[in-house]
Formats: structure tokens, sequence, C-alpha cells
């Protein structure tokens, strides 16, 4: 009897054992599925994020949005009246001022039968101004210059040529300066210039010298670029940015600086801080506005600025996150941001004063300090805590623009200067030429200036090259 008890108490002792296995498998799976529909959903939130990834909540460009038409015409913005608002300053066309030639169109003849017709001396005549292309647009002067020699000191040479005119070369600078426009502020490759200049202006021209106009807008641009990368390293707000451009398939970088007058584009071989520092000097003791790319970290300047839209659109995809911690943390945020935006706006239409707006950095510092210390008790998600690593990274850096209402809170002005040079890019497909690629950042640089100064584009490149070999012109801020 004892034997089958003991027996009996060894096979309990084993099932028990046996069922504790289980238990801890069952546990084990348990665990296991968890963790694995947590990677489910981190995937569908990836995925999400990939589908759904526009220019509106990411840095992808605008040109690779998706073009939806509404569905429902119900949906599309109503109760905004088409056309200029009131009081809008009017630009209607009152002709072009004192014709170039009047041609009389008489009626001799009635287009019915034929008849005699006479014009009605009491009725007024009817005028029509045309602007029209004339056969020949292009003017061709030829330029004679006897030898001439003095008899005193027995000097002897040709007389100069007028402005704008270069030695050896067969085309004005007007002319030059148009072609060059067509180039980089119209984007038209080689073929389209010289189609342009041949069946429009009526005059020949070879690829070869559309080659040599290059070399003369680089000759007459180079001085007062140098003028402009001078006057981006003095102290001041300075917008920068970067983006890629191929040098015969190599890939290189063109970094970008802007002022509220003056923009330079400089091509560099590297992504590194070496190359910023090349821009705006080593010792650079202005305001510098960026992304939170960390070639800036290490670019000295007094106070710098971070950009809002790069975070706000990364906070706008987490809007629609699977995660509640990354909607909550991306609600939170955005409006703090917006509240800053707002007393940016409000100082600028002068419902507030420097100090009041500046006086407010403290509290919006507190508020947006206290989302991010106080994440939900499982913490934040992951979308979520990289952006609160960033902004924590930066933190002296995001609210400097109440300290100083001149810097403005994103770096939109740096990445409007680009695009025209992404677009020239996509294009062309880049430069196939180390020259060449040089003068792309000359020429923007030049195109992105004048814009920022008001001036006109054709009229400022032709004076260049009028003043191509001579003392360049002085800065211009009016």
């Amino acid at each position: 009897m004892a034997q089958v008890m003991l027996s009996l108490a060894e096979w309990l002792l084993k099932q028990q054992q046996q069922l504790k296995q289980q238990q801890r498998k069952l546990q084990e799976k348990q665990q296991l599925i968890e963790q694995q529909q947590q990677e489910i959903e981190q995937l569908k939130e990836a995925l999400d994020k990939l589908k759904n990834r526009t220019s509106s909540n990411s840095s992808t460009p605008p040109s690779a949005d998706l073009l939806l038409k509404p569905s429902d015409k119900s949906k599309r913005k109503k109760g905004k009246k088409r056309g200029p608002k009131y009081d809008h300053p009017g630009k209607t066309r009152n002709g072009f001022g004192e014709p170039d030639k009047i041609i009389e169109l008489e009626l001799e003849t009635c287009p019915v039968c034929l008849s005699a017709v006479e014009p009605v001396t009491t009725a007024k005549r009817k005028v029509q101004q045309v602007a029209e292309l004339i056969e020949q647009p292009v003017e061709i002067r030829e330029y004679r210059r006897p030898l001439c020699q003095c008899k005193d000191c027995g000097w002897s040479g040709y007389s100069q040529l007028p402005p704008g005119v270069k030695e050896g070369f067969s085309y004005g600078g007007r002319l030059c300066s148009v072609v060059g426009w067509l180039g980089y502020g119209g984007n038209l490759p080689w073929r389209k210039q010289e189609y342009f200049v041949e069946h429009v202006l009526g005059v020949p021209i070879s690829q070869g010298s559309l080659a040599k106009m290059q070399h003369y807008f680089q000759e007459s641009l180079q001085p007062i670029y140098q003028q402009w990368l001078s006057y981006v390293q003095q102290p001041g707000v300075r917008c920068v940015d970067e983006t890629t451009y191929c040098i015969d398939g190599i890939k290189y970088w063109l970094w970008v600086a802007t002022s509220d007058r003056v923009c330079v584009l400089l091509l560099a071989p590297t992504r590194s801080s070496a190359e910023l520092k090349q821009l705006l000097g080593a010792d650079f003791s202005g305001i510098l506005s960026s992304d939170c790319f960390s070639a800036y970290n290490r670019q000295s300047a007094a106070a710098k600025q971070k950009c809002f839209t790069h975070i706000e659109r990364d906070l706008k995809a987490l809007k629609f996150s699977h995660f509640e911690g990354n909607r909550l943390f991306a609600q939170a945020v955005s409006e703090i941001l917006a509240t800053a935006r707002t007393w940016y706006r409000d100082y600028h239409a002068g419902k507030l004063s420097r100090f009041q707006i500046a006086d407010r950095r403290p509290a919006i510092e507190a508020q947006l300090l206290a989302v991010l210390h106080n994440p939900p008790t499982t913490g934040w998600p992951a979308d979520a805590q990289r952006l609160a690593n960033r902004i924590q990274r930066h933190w002296k850096e995001w609210f400097t623009f109440l300290d100083y209402p001149e810097v403005k809170p994103d770096n939109n002005d740096a990445e409007r200067a680009l695009r025209p040079v992404v677009v020239h890019r996509k294009v062309t497909g880049g430069a196939r030429s180390d020259w060449g690629a040089q003068l792309v950042a000359q020429m923007f640089s030049f195109l992105e200036t004048v814009r920022l100064q008001g001036g006109e584009v054709i009229a400022q490149l032709s004076e260049l090259l009028f003043l191509a070999g001579r003392s360049p012109p002085g800065l211009q801020f009016n």
C-alpha cells in the first residue's frame, strides 16, 4: 500500500512538472505572438508611410506627388470668387504707346456685291495695336577699324570695340544675354537654343559658338560672383541648403546661402561641413537657418534656427499613425509650433512688440519640454521618440526667431533658391565639365540675386557682358 501511494505521488509530481512546462511554453508562445503582433503593426506603419508619402508630410519633392482629381464635386472649395480681389491694382494692357509703323487698311470694294465703297468720314476709325516679330529682328553690324599709328611715340594699333562686342566673337552682348536666359532661366538645351536663334532671330549659329558664349558668361560673372561670396560671409541672416549635381555622371553638391538681397551657390565635391565653411567662412558670426543635417552643427554662428517645415512634415505623417502615442505626440507638438508661428505673424503684423515676442520664448519652451518628458506609460513609440530626440538634440535652435524676428521659422528661402537648379538638373542631366558646372553655380546665383533685388535679368546680364574684362560693378542693393 505504501508503495502504491509512493508511485501515485511520483506520478502527480511528474504531472505537475509537465503542466508547469506546458504553461511556460504557452507563456513563451504568447510573448512571441505579442512580439510578432507588434512587429506587424510596425511593418504596417512603415508601409503606410511609404504609400502615403507626399511633399506635405515628407521631404519628397512636389514633382513626385500624384495628381488626384476630386471624386466628388461637392468636396471642392466653394465660396471663393475667382479673379483679382477688390482694390487689387490692375495690370490691364493699354496699348504700346507710339507705334513704330502705321499701316492703313483701306477697303475699295464691297465684300458682298463688289461695288465701290467710300469711307464714312463722320465715324471714328477703328484702331488696333499689335506687337509682332519682324522678319529680321537682329541687326547685323560691321565694325571697320583702320590701323592707326602715332608719329610721336611710334605706337600703332586699332581702336577699341564698343561695349558688348568681344574681339573675334560674332555675337553681341544683348543677343548673348537672351541666349543665356534661354539656357538657364528657360532651361532650353543647346539644340533648342540653336533653333531659336536661327529660326526666330534669323541668325546662323553653331554649338561651338554657344560654347564660346558659356565662357563669355563665366568671364563676366566671375568678378561679381566673388563679391557676392564675400558678402554672404559677413554677419547677417543666412538660409543654407544643399542639393546634388552631377558632373559627367559623378555626384557633386551645390550648396546655397541666401540673404535678403544676395544668393550664392557653391559647387563642392562633398556634403561635409568643410564645404559649408568654404561658403560661409570658418568664423561666420551671423544667424544660420538650416535643416537638421549634421554638417550644419560644426558651423560657427552667433545663433542658429532649425527649420519648422521639416519637422512639421514628419508630425503630419504621424497624425495618421496606427499607434496612439504617435498621434498624441504629433497633435501636442504641432499645436505648440503653430502657436509660435502665430506669434511670429502677429509681430510682423504689428500686433506684438519685439520685447513681447521674445518674452514668450521661455513659456513655449516649457510647454514643449513638458510634452517630451511626459510620455504615456508605455513610452513614446519609435517614430515619436525619434522626433523627440531630434528636438532635444537641437534644443536651443528651434525658437531663435522669437528672439530675432528678422529670422524666419523655416528654411524656405534656401529651398526656393535651389528649386530652379533642380529643374535645370532634371532637364539637362547635369554638366559635362568642371567649368560648365561652375558656370551653373554662377549663373543661378546671378538669376536668384536679380530676382531678390527685383531687377530685369536680361538687361543686367547684358550690362555684365558689356563690362567683361573691366572693373566689376559694386554690389547693388536698390
